[in-house]
């Protein structure tokens, strides 16, 4: 019988998945495997380092809603990853990542780079497998996308031992199946009962708020938020990756969920596709929960529902197929409602809010206010821009000041894990995904310089990104928050200050990409211009000034010990 080698069993599955890219840094136990991807045609995106790798994978999976496929060298390789694949299981965003390891006949002889690889990375993957069958590669393969892909998204990771990697197998033991063969593509609707129940609970509730987490993104159901909410009239925050499913624009929305004033005074909360977290205060903390408030909890993973803060329904489902539910039965139920005064009240409000936001950023100090600079960054870039965020008040004061009105178009990088370094790698991947997309990193200058390398992986793969970096030369959000505890800038200062002699513009230019310096206010729009018309990686190394704090500092130095 004929016989194929394993790199071509595992690209068969990729081909299957559609997948076109994938992010990687070179191994010899894994070169079959370049092969058969050059001879299908998938793009080999090869990053610095094996973090930016899996964090590129990620940004693949943010952008398209599809798998990110990363393929690792064995050892050390695997390692450098785990942070990247922690922050994917955080965002439940679905990574594949394919391994390769020591020849299984080697394993617990202390062989050159083994590793126990289940135990390091099993907190941090949804599923972990190593396949020692040259003829189930395919199978193996198709179970970890299935993994990824079913329930709440996460990463999954195949190990494929060298030795494995190098043998032959029997073309016809490689079962190439559509993933319609191999897994589940439909969706999870919720209990009509509840569904009912939670649809008349929100009639009768006077002062409604959908809270609308990352799950409305993944699960493509931003129409179906739109329509629902407006069906009923009732306001929405979102958080992380549903920012921008629910347009900033429309009249019924309130803005980010995170620290939002206006949670405090519903008194029925619908949450969909959210973790009560930390950063929507454990749906508990009184400066955003009245006692009294209800909830209404959807989420595809049963362990997020009630969790923290207890509900008056839970409904287990697809935040898609339960929104449909729901918008079905309010119209069995009710005709079509206007907003009530507490929804107009809030908008009014928020827009208030916007209006002292603007006006603090309407300053010519020198250094820049960082107000400025994100005010400046809106009002040039296109409508279908996509901005990245890394860094603490970095992403504070741009989630502040950036506007979203379709989905996807802001990504605040870091996620629930705090994650720094993965701004870069993710707009690499954004571009890629994106290419007629102008895609904008806005970074603080300490998560820069986590996987600066990687500009040289623009340049390579000529990837032309924009990178303004919000430079006040300090880990700003540690030393804000020092700062607001000590109330000592000595002591605030320590050991969060950094280089101000560093030259972020130069170093870009040294890696092949192009850069700039500005510290003037009239100095960013012109360089965004031609940061933007380049059609090259560019760096904007932007100087702000160190004094201004944001809301994040302020709620970090009261809620955590520093």
């Amino acid at each position: 019988m004929p016989q194929t080698d394993s790199g071509k069993a595992v690209v068969g599955v990729l081909k299957a998945e559609g997948i076109t890219h994938v992010f990687s840094l070179p191994g010899g136990e894994i070169l079959p495997i370049y092969d058969a991807l050059e001879a299908e045609g998938i793009q080999i995106i090869t990053t610095r380092h094996e973090q930016a790798a899996g964090n590129a994978a990620d940004g693949w999976a943010r952008v398209t809603r599809t798998p990110g496929v990363c393929l690792l060298p064995m050892g050390p390789g695997i390692v450098n990853a785990v942070p990247a694949l922690a922050q994917a299981y955080q965002m439940g965003s679905p990574v594949v990542a394919i391994t390769s390891s020591i020849s299984h006949k080697l394993v617990e002889m202390d062989a050159f780079e083994d590793l126990d690889l289940k135990a390091l990375v099993s907190s941090v993957t949804k599923w972990t497998r190593r396949c020692v069958f040259p003829h189930r590669i395919s199978e193996y393969l198709q179970k970890a996308f299935k993994a990824s892909l079913t329930g709440r998204m996460a990463p999954v990771l195949l190990d494929i031992p060298k030795d494995i990697i190098a043998a032959p197998s029997e073309e016809a033991e490689q079962r190439f199946l559509k993933p319609t063969q191999y897994r589940p593509m439909g969706r999870l609707l919720g209990d009509p009962i509840l569904v009912k129940k939670a649809v008349i609970l929100l009639l009768k509730a006077e002062r409604p708020v959908i809270i609308a987490g990352s799950g409305v993104y993944w699960s493509r159901a931003c129409k179906e938020l739109v329509k629902f909410a407006e069906y009923l009239g009732i306001p929405v925050a979102a958080e992380y990756l549903a920012t921008g499913c629910f347009p900033q624009n429309h009249p019924l929305s309130i803005g980010n969920a995170i620290a939002n004033p206006f949670t405090r005074q519903a008194d029925m909360i619908l949450v969909v596709g959210a973790r009560l977290d930390e950063f929507l205060g454990f749906g508990r903390d009184p400066s955003f929960y009245s006692e009294d408030t209800h909830f209404i909890h959807v989420d595809i993973e049963p362990d997020a529902i009630a969790k923290n803060r207890p509900v008056s329904v839970g409904i287990l489902g697809d935040a898609k197929a339960v929104l449909m539910q729901m918008l079905q039965t309010a119209k069995e139920l009710t005709k079509k409602r206007k907003a009530s005064n507490f929804a107009k009240q809030s908008r009014v409000a928020w827009e208030q809010l916007f209006e002292v936001l603007e006006k603090d950023a309407d300053s010519d100090e020198v250094p820049i206010k960082p107000q400025r600079l994100m005010k400046e960054i809106r009002e040039f870039a296109s409508s279908n821009s996509l901005f990245v965020l890394d860094g603490g008040d970095t992403t504070a004061w741009a989630y502040l000041y950036l506007r979203a009105n379709h989905p996807g178009q802001i990504i605040g990088s870091q996620g629930p894990l705090g994650h720094l370094g993965a701004g870069l790698p993710i707009s690499l991947a954004a571009k890629l995904a994106r290419p007629e997309t102008p895609v904008y990193l806005i970074s603080g200058d300490g998560s820069f310089m986590f996987n600066v390398s990687e500009l040289d992986t623009a340049v390579r793969h000529n990837i032309p990104v924009v990178a303004i970096v919000n430079n006040d030369c300090a880990w700003g959000l540690v030393y804000h928050t020092r700062l607001l505890k000590t109330r000592s800038e000595e002591r605030a200062s320590c050991g969060t200050l950094l280089n101000e002699r560093a030259r972020l513009d130069k170093l870009a230019e040294g890696l092949g990409a192009r850069g700039e310096l500005v510290t003037k206010p009239d100095e960013i729009r012109p360089a965004l211009k031609r940061a933007t018309e380049s059609g090259q990686p560019y760096v904007l190394d932007v100087r702000v000034s160190r004094k201004y704090m944001t809301l994040l500092s302020q709620i970090f130095s009261t809620k955590r010990d520093y």
